[in-house]
């Protein structure tokens, strides 16, 4: 193994452990759901019943918060996750692939990823699509790699791949792989708003 990819699994173990010790203490703070539990969209309503999402939701929080843990991808696959607002991810929810409404459509890769696309959720990074999902694709390294070869950039040390038209137009090569179920998806958490009144 070169020292490159040592040292790159060592970052990503590190930061790993980091969003592991930050979900646990969300864990720890959270508050029962209550009213906002009327809020949820059927397949979230569905993740948090099934316990494949947990709830975080904060006391005096303006939104139910879901979440899990990112999963270890088994060898030779690796994680990317994706900020998306609801008309993308319910679109995925229902076909199993992503729908090509944007431009861009970045994927961002392994926990650091993670930790990047949780910024949309928080406020700290804005899109118009108002996301309010990040969803985790473990995706075989060979696809990724492709995608990579042909357009990403580095975003607050992260590397995002973008698969729209206006970016590297991988989502063609993206979506086979989860259609012949080599990537496989799973959202990994949801900020839903409670409405003001």
């Amino acid at each position: 193994m070169s020292n490159n990819i040592k040292h790159k699994n060592k970052d990503e173990e590190i930061q790993f452990k980091e969003n592991e010790k930050e979900f646990l203490k969300s864990l720890e703070r959270s508050e029962p759901i209550g009213k906002g539990l009327k809020y949820l969209l059927p397949h979230e309503r569905q993740l948090l019943d099934s316990g494949e999402l947990k709830n975080i939701t904060h006391r005096g929080s303006s939104s139910v918060w879901l979440e899990s843990l990112s999963s270890v991808p088994p060898e030779g696959k690796i994680n990317v996750y994706r900020p998306m607002g609801d008309l993308e991810i319910i679109f995925l929810v229902e076909n199993g692939f992503l729908p090509n409404t944007q431009p861009y459509q970045a994927i961002i890769e392994g926990s650091n990823g993670r930790q990047y696309a949780n910024k949309y959720l928080t406020g700290k990074k804005w899109t118009d699509t108002n996301p309010s999902t990040i969803v985790e694709f473990t995706c075989p390294i060979e696809l990724i790699e492709h995608c990579k070869s042909i357009q990403t950039k580095i975003e607050d040390g992260a590397i995002s791949i973008g698969l729209g038209n206006k970016a590297g137009n991988t989502l063609p090569f993206f979506n086979d792989s989860l259609k012949s179920t080599q990537t496989t998806f799973r959202i990994v958490k949801i900020k839903r708003e409670i409405p003001k009144k």
